[in-house]
């Protein structure tokens, strides 16, 4: 059956979300309690909770978050920015989810893995504008949370 997920790991899935949102980083589970005046330790236990739930990844033996699709909390290939903020994330498609998610205009700049040619996408009113790029993943969907990081 799993790992059940609370009303209280919601609350901390969002604040994760609404902290990557406004800080374009992602946050400890020390200032996630912060924001919802909850003791550390059981935030953090959330975090592992989400994690084993697939709702966010966390570093390998850490209680860091690695990511919260569609943001990375490192620097990848795939550089989103609009206006004065500007995001990491995962992939390809995950760069236009942020768009998506927020419902804003981007400017994408990523990179074709093999070749490093840099590619610059937009997203205006909904509408991508990638000139003829193809989107390639390394794996089909059904492989993909074998390794999450790689695909």
């Amino acid at each position: 059956m799993g790992t059940i997920i609370s009303e209280f790991d919601l609350q901390v899935r969002y604040q994760i979300y609404h902290f990557f949102v406004n800080h374009c980083v992602a946050p400890s589970y020390q200032q996630i309690a912060n924001s919802l005046n909850a003791e550390n330790e059981n935030v953090r236990v959330s975090f592992h909770k989400l994690h084993e739930r697939h709702m966010i990844f966390l570093e390998r033996n850490s209680d860091s978050i690695r990511m919260a699709n569609p943001f990375s909390a490192i620097p990848t290939k795939f550089k989103v920015i609009s206006g004065n903020k500007q995001w990491w994330a995962n992939c390809a498609w995950d760069s236009l989810g942020i768009a998506a998610a927020l419902k804003i205009d981007v400017q994408i700049k990523a990179s074709y893995p093999d070749t490093q040619e840099t590619v610059d996408l937009q997203v205006n009113d909904g509408i991508v504008d990638g000139k003829k790029h193809i989107v390639y993943f390394p794996l089909p969907c059904s492989q993909w949370y074998d390794d999450l990081i790689f695909t």
